[in-house]
């Protein structure tokens, strides 16, 4: 009896498949290439937490590429967790940090996430700040322009752009560190900055004060930080302490927080992302 199919038969009997099935797989294929090959760059970057540790090259270069996490601690209560990740854009640098609270705590936002691109010398370029939950979720993206800070925002009742002048350039909360690890640190310098309050945009003049070494408990070890006071006009000091790159292993936050250098799966634990 004669076969009428359409498919024709290999020499060992068996059907072969349809040529348009080994087309489309073919495209898939390239398809998943052209992506592999577009994103490569990103691919070949490291994204796992970096070491507590710091080795040669790192402090020869003064910064390192990765990610680190903070548990969020009010009291012995978590209610919170915090990610910080530093990667290289041409000369500079980018700095991204993503704050996860518990929705409703202390009446506040539920998450904030802030990127800042900083010029060889660490000094604010860009930014972008996008906050959700609490009273005021918003949405904003500013540039240092000159002795400017130009700001255009979505989420402010009344206001879209805003002009603020300034007598330094700013800084965000987070990038302080590396700003300060810069210089040769003696216990007592001090200096000034104009910190940049993500929740109102508004700019404020402080200090930051080196006041020597201090051991830190940290990822089940006990390190030898640099330690810093920073002060706010019409606040408590906060105190913070960093290894040598300006990377934050345990810091003092308003409303009472204390955010605590962890591995991921501790830090996040228990809180929601």
């Amino acid at each position: 009896m004669t076969d009428r199919s359409p498919r024709e038969r290999n020499t060992d009997g068996r059907r072969r498949a349809w040529p348009w099935f080994d087309l489309v797989g073919g495209l898939c294929v390239l398809a998943f290439t052209a992506v592999v090959l577009l994103d490569l760059r990103a691919l070949g970057r490291p994204r796992e937490e970096v070491s507590l540790h710091l080795d040669a090259q790192a402090l020869a270069e003064g910064f390192r590429e990765g990610v680190q996490w903070y548990g969020l601690y009010r009291g012995d209560d978590k209610v919170g967790f915090s990610r910080t990740e530093r990667r290289r854009r041409g000369p500079g640098y980018q700095l991204t940090q993503e704050i996860h609270l518990r929705p409703g705590e202390g009446g506040g936002p539920s998450m904030v996430r802030v990127e800042t691109t900083l010029d060889a010398a660490f000094v604010l370029e860009r930014f972008a700040v996008e906050v959700e939950g609490g009273p005021l979720p918003l949405q904003a993206e500013g540039s240092q322009l000159g002795d400017v800070l130009h700001v255009e925002v979505q989420g402010l009742p009344g206001v879209t752009a805003l002009d603020i002048p300034l007598d330094q350039p700013p800084a965000f909360d987070f990038s302080l560190g590396p700003l300060v690890m810069q210089r040769d640190l003696q216990p007592g310098d001090r200096f000034s900055f104009t910190l940049v309050d993500p929740l109102g945009l508004t700019p404020h003049a402080g200090t930051l004060e080196y006041l020597g070494r201090a051991p830190v408990d940290v990822l089940g070890e006990t390190v030898s930080a640099f330690h810093l006071r920073q002060e706010l006009p019409g606040s408590p000091p906060l105190q913070l302490w960093v290894n040598a790159l300006g990377e934050i292993l345990q810091q003092e936050l308003p409303l009472h927080l204390l955010a605590v250098r962890e591995a991921e799966a501790q830090a996040t634990w228990g809180v929601s992302r």
